[in-house]
């Protein structure tokens, strides 16, 4: 019996051991050492906390409720990370969004030598969004994932376009100053 305890003992610590090892490595390829670890590390985007909301309304339609979270649920700036949610109160298809996204960039001031290849980059990844769809955007360490419905659309953007892509709605040159305020909690 006493080795029967033993035996169960060491298969604890074995698997105590497989599990601390299974979550160093999760460390390493987040590329944060345990004492540097952050909040957006440690807890999912979907567990962050909610800075604001808004609704983008156009005339007399609601087009989309939209959510800000960060691991703090304050908003210090486009540097630290953070998740945009936004709900989809129609039918828009992506080519709409397309060029809705390059519209807001030329009026943010961005040239045509840098949106062209966002717009590409963007148009391999978005579908057409549907009433009730959720897209995300989430901003960690610099570099942003769009979502859908909680699954991961395409690649990891590069940080030019994450930043570009944030700033339609978080710059205080936005088109939208309003749902700006609300979204950052002012």
């Amino acid at each position: 019996m006493r080795s029967l305890v033993i035996f169960f003992g060491l298969l604890m610590c074995s698997n105590v051991a497989k599990a601390e090892t299974g979550n160093s490595s999760k460390q390493i390829q987040s590329n944060a050492s345990p004492q540097l670890q952050t909040l957006s590390d440690i807890y999912p985007w979907y567990q962050w906390k909610k800075v604001g909301e808004a609704t983008l309304e156009w005339g007399i339609w609601d087009i989309y409720n939209s959510e800000l979270k960060t691991p703090t649920g304050r908003y210090k700036g486009t540097e630290d990370d953070l998740a945009l949610i936004i709900n989809y109160l129609r039918n828009i298809d992506k080519d709409a969004l397309l060029d809705a996204t390059e519209e807001q960039w030329q009026d943010l001031g961005f040239s045509s030598q840098q949106i062209t290849p966002w717009i590409k980059t963007l148009s391999t990844i978005w579908p057409d969004v549907k009433k009730e769809d959720r897209l995300t955007f989430v901003l960690r360490n610099g570099e942003g994932q769009f979502y859908q419905q909680g699954k991961p659309l395409g690649k990891v953007l590069s940080p030019s376009l994450s930043q570009s892509f944030i700033a339609i709605w978080l710059s205080p040159k936005t088109s939208y100053p309003e749902l700006r305020q609300q979204l950052i909690g002012k």
